[in-house]
């Protein structure tokens, strides 16, 4: 059962699969930032980069896009048609994989000649890239208009990353209409029969010159007409684009990719599938794409008219609540440790209250392998990426190990992203490399803390109370009867008065100093104002970033200690003169 919800009121749009009552699939959008990888722009090339072997370009965002010379078509080349024509024939292949269901499936002419081998005397010489056999200032001029997709969106302070190599996804059938390839069947369909059907299928359908096709993995045991028919819709798409293209001026934005609800319908719905839907501007969109998309499909949607939210009413929205906790429980006790770093991410598993086998061993194969479907859905569903470092409980049997390996791979078989996957080492880590589709949650739907920046811990208020009393026992011996103004958190003065009254007491009668304490729960609670003086300003006083105190003093205060030190500074020097002239 798939629900989608588009609510009014917070301006976004969620998704759910849910199956036998469990989530496996999250998607979500809001509208304000929706997602621009796969969008299509007409932009010019701006700056040429021979160094970087790459160019940046202008496509109407306020940061240059990044166009690497092997994402640059061989249509993009100044150079004669002839020689075009040539390469064209000569970097060809017809398998390929399917890089995911939702995302595009790119097939750079890098790709393609890395694969492509020529036969020669009694070796095989394997083909040039293409980007290698030229210069990129030969063949790329600057303000030369172009086609580019978004393949990369903006993150941090790197700009977005781009291919000239368009793809067109569809429900089972990628279609790539200025590709060095003419396409094949996804590597995920590994039975031979249904193989060779559909490339009988491919191999029947008349496809334009320099284009290809990819039968996508849920395109598997689909007919001829099914498969036709989704061509169809992507090549008169193609054809639109084009016709766009040619009347807009460069940078234009010309196709948006679909949205969370049209890819959600396109990858996930089949036969046994409903779609129920809240909201009857997200219903309406289904409604228009089964009619454009699916032409009618056998698809069954209906629209959800409870009162209770739907993802309430289906218990869905406590699911996704706990992707914000970085414990996941599991059944029989033992529980999953989620934490994400700057350089990967940490999942360990712990045991727990699980008990019950005869042995240590057992115990820890149990939890193991319970934990390794748990692990992928934890990892699909909060989107995460990169390189991932999975703890398991250590187990010294060889068979124990080599069946949680097995068991970890078959669980991310059907995992949208390519994974790569190592062993199991002495220390029972297994790490695996997953390619980023999507944002985490956590990057879209959180933001760092304000008093932890981003650590996760916090100083104690014993700590922070120490700070305080040393730097102002330090500022006191250095500026006796004087009036000092404390202003901290409420729960850092709290402690001061339960806990370190008499060290205060005493500090102020050995320096002979008053300490006042104001509140203001504004500031962090490991930042503190210590100012001297009678008034205090807090619009004037700011908490200092490297030593967590600052001091302030009058202008008229600072006049007179100046004219001080500088009238002792000469006073010395007179006396040492004095001095050495009598000696």
């Amino acid at each position: 059962m798939q629900s989608i919800k588009n609510s009014t009121c917070s301006n976004e749009v969620r998704v759910a699969l849910s199956v036998n009552n469990k989530v496996v699939e999250f998607e979500q959008e809001f509208k304000e930032k929706k997602q621009l990888r796969g969008n299509i722009y007409v932009a010019y090339i701006k700056r040429i980069e021979p160094s970087l072997q790459a160019v940046f370009i202008e496509y109407g965002k306020n940061k240059q896009g990044f166009l690497s010379f092997s994402e640059i078509s061989l249509d993009y080349f100044n150079i004669p048609e002839k020689e075009k024509e040539t390469l064209f024939e000569s970097y060809s292949n017809d398998d390929y994989t399917e890089k995911g269901n939702d995302t595009i499936a790119n097939v750079s002419s890098d790709s393609a000649a890395s694969k492509n081998v020529n036969e020669s005397g009694s070796g095989f010489v394997r083909e040039v890239p293409l980007y290698k056999k030229y210069k990129l200032q030969d063949v790329i001029s600057v303000n030369q208009k172009v086609l580019v997709q978004l393949t990369k969106e903006e993150r941090g302070n790197k700009g977005a990353s781009f291919t000239t190599y368009i793809t067109l996804v569809g429900r089972y059938c990628v279609f790539m209409p200025n590709s060095m390839s003419k396409g094949g069947v996804s590597r995920r369909i590994e039975d031979a029969n249904v193989r060779k059907q559909l490339k009988d299928i491919l191999s029947s359908i008349s496809l334009p010159k320099r284009s290809g096709l990819i039968v996508r993995t849920v395109g598997s045991g689909k007919n001829k007409k099914e498969i036709e028919q989704d061509y169809n819709y992507l090549s008169s798409l193609w054809q639109s684009i084009q016709k766009n293209a040619l009347s807009v001026n460069a940078p234009s934005l010309i196709y948006n990719e679909a949205d969370v609800i049209m890819r959600s319908v396109r990858d996930f719905c089949s036969d046994g599938i409903e779609v129920i839907v809240s909201g009857k501007e997200a219903f309406e969109a289904v409604r228009q794409y089964a009619n454009n998309a699916l032409k009618g499909g056998k698809l069954r949607y209906r629209l959800y008219r409870g009162c209770v939210p739907i993802f309430t009413y289906y218990g869905i929205e406590d699911q996704i609540s706990e992707l914000y906790s970085n414990r996941v429980e599991l059944p029989s006790g033992g529980s999953l440790i989620i934490t994400l770093t700057e350089a990967f991410v940490s999942i360990d598993v712990n045991s727990g209250k699980m008990t019950g086998e005869d042995s240590i061993e057992e115990t820890a194969y149990r939890t193991n392998m319970e934990a390794v479907p748990e692990i992928s859905r934890q990892v699909n569903l909060r989107g995460l990426s990169g390189l991932i470092v999975v703890d398991f409980i250590d187990m010294l049997k060889y068979q124990y190990c080599r069946a949680v390996e097995s068991a970890i791979r078959q669980a991310f078989k059907d995992d949208k992203a390519k994974v790569q996957f190592s062993y199991i080492n002495d220390f029972g880590l297994m790490v695996f490399s997953r390619q980023r589709i999507k944002p985490n949650i956590q990057e879209i739907n959180t933001t760092e803390c304000l008093h932890c920046k981003g650590t996760g811990r916090v100083k104690s208020n014993e700590v922070i109370v120490a700070s305080i009393l040393r730097d102002l026992q330090h500022i006191a011996n250095k500026n006796r009867n004087k009036s000092f103004d404390l202003v901290a958190h409420s729960a850092v003065i709290a402690h001061i008065f339960n806990n370190k009254r008499n060290t205060v007491s005493t500090i102020e009668k050995e320096f002979n100093i008053t300490l006042n304490v104001n509140v203001n729960n504004s500031l962090d609670v490991n930042t503190f104002v210590l100012k001297q003086g009678d008034d205090v300003n807090l619009n004037d006083y700011k908490p200092l970033q490297n030593s967590g105190y600052q001091i302030g003093d009058s202008s008229n205060e600072e006049a007179d200690n100046s004219n001080k030190l500088r009238s002792n500074f000469w006073l010395t020097k007179w006396l040492s003169r004095l001095l050495s002239s009598n000696n």
